[in-house]
């Protein structure tokens, strides 16, 4: 019997396994899919310490509110009959605010860059899993993405990351294969990429070489309990014991805890990916064009494209109309955007911080979720945090303002 079980083989959960088994636990990774396909796969790449800025901030609801006439915006929500998703919209508005940013700012801040930190030291353990610190060019081309783009940078700054505000002429110098318009940019020297494909294979090739178990192919339908704690966890396959469990199942993760008693506000978000083969004069930097909300990320090999964020369950067909912004910028880099459409589902709180911790009131069992679009970049700072909390050491971060009961 393993002295850990963690449900999930993504990013989340493969670095939760990597850092509980550096801490001396026998591990046992169970999941639905095989490694390396769920929405760490197809994910942009990018690692963004500059996104200090939490999905819960001024002005969102509003401009959120105008995208959803628009078929091929970046932000969908489907109407539905859904408690969950009310009660979700209802603390997710409650915290569109300035003081919440100011609060959340510096916690996102140094979970992010404590996270470099730890990508830095696994490319060594790993072997090339794609890192590279090569910054990101945050750019815009409307007076309003002006204003907007510079007040993130001043934040941002104000935070301690490295920041610098570039006009049109600068922007092409740094990026001379830029095939969309920029009145300017923002470049954030902290940030980075990784090629998730290598990374979520490097890490599951380590982890079974130090005697990790993974059960893939199986669907946790269940917690095991016992007393006051939990023993397992049930899947279609049958029982597995346990005297710890972390849910780093991402999206799913909330249906899992109410077993526990925790009703977790947490909602799936789908996105969109391309890839394509690398042009001939692709560019070399990460970029994000803010206005649209779309990303292009360079990886070895190959050129990805992502975007959009759409509350619509867990629905993950995929609609032509959202997707066609993200072809339409694959082609002013290459011909070749037939790729197919590769979709995920980020799990995404209220509050726009991820849940790290314990679950109130149920002994061995703990929660890895909730990390939005930040779910790679925070990655192995989340298997750092759980895997010092089962340990008994104290957490390199406070992880209070992480709760996963923090909502009653």
């Amino acid at each position: 019997m393993p002295d850990v079980i963690v449900v999930g083989a993504g990013a989340v959960g493969l670095c939760t396994a990597y850092f509980l088994r550096d801490e001396g636990f026998d591990v046992a990774v169970v999941a639905r899919e095989p490694v390396g396909t769920g929405a760490s796969a197809g994910n942009a790449g990018m690692i963004v310490p500059s996104h200090v800025v939490p999905l819960a901030a001024p002005g969102v609801v509003k401009q959120g509110l105008r995208w959803l006439l628009r078929p091929d915006s970046p932000f969908y929500l489907r109407p539905r009959t859904d408690l969950d998703l009310a009660h979700w919209l209802w603390t997710f508005r409650r915290h569109c605010t300035a003081t919440h940013v100011t609060r959340s700012a510096p916690l996102l801040r140094d979970l992010s860059l404590a996270s470099v930190e730890l990508f830095e030291a696994l490319q060594t353990d790993l072997g090339d899993i794609g890192y590279a610190q090569t910054g990101l060019l945050m750019l815009f081309h409307t007076e309003k993405g002006r204003r907007a783009n510079l007040e993130a940078a001043d934040l941002a700054e104000r935070c301690g990351l490295r920041v610098e505000r570039l006009d049109a002429g600068a922007v092409r110098e740094r990026e001379p294969a830029l095939r969309t318009p920029a009145t300017g940019a923002v470049l954030y020297h902290d940030d980075g990429r990784v090629d998730p494909d290598a990374f979520l294979r490097a890490l599951a090739a380590a982890l079974e070489a130090r005697g990790v178990i993974f059960h893939t192919g199986q669907t946790v339908t269940g917690l095991l309990r016992e007393g006051g704690g939990v023993a397992g966890v049930q899947t279609d396959a049958g029982a597995l014991r346990a005297p710890h469990v972390v849910l780093a199942a991402g999206a799913w993760s909330g249906r899992l805890v109410r077993d526990a008693g925790l009703r977790l506000p947490l909602q799936p978000a789908l996105g969109y990916s391309l890839t394509v083969p690398t042009p001939e004069s692709g560019p070399r930097l990460p970029m994000i064009l803010t206005e649209e909300k779309l990303t292009v990320t360079p990886m070895p090999g190959r050129l990805r494209f992502a975007g959009t964020l759409s509350l619509v369950g867990f629905d993950a067909r995929i609609d032509p109309r959202r997707v066609e912004p993200l072809r339409r910028l694959a082609r002013t880099y290459t011909p070749d955007t037939d790729a197919p459409v590769w979709a995920g589902f980020r799990p995404c709180s209220p509050d726009g911080l991820p849940y790290l911790g314990p679950v109130p009131g149920v002994t061995g069992l703990y929660v890895a979720t909730g990390h939005g679009m930040m779910g790679l970049t925070l990655a192995p700072v989340t298997g750092r945090l759980i895997a010092a909390l089962l340990a008994g050491t104290p957490p390199p971060l406070d992880l209070a303002p992480f709760a996963p009961g923090r909502f009653g």
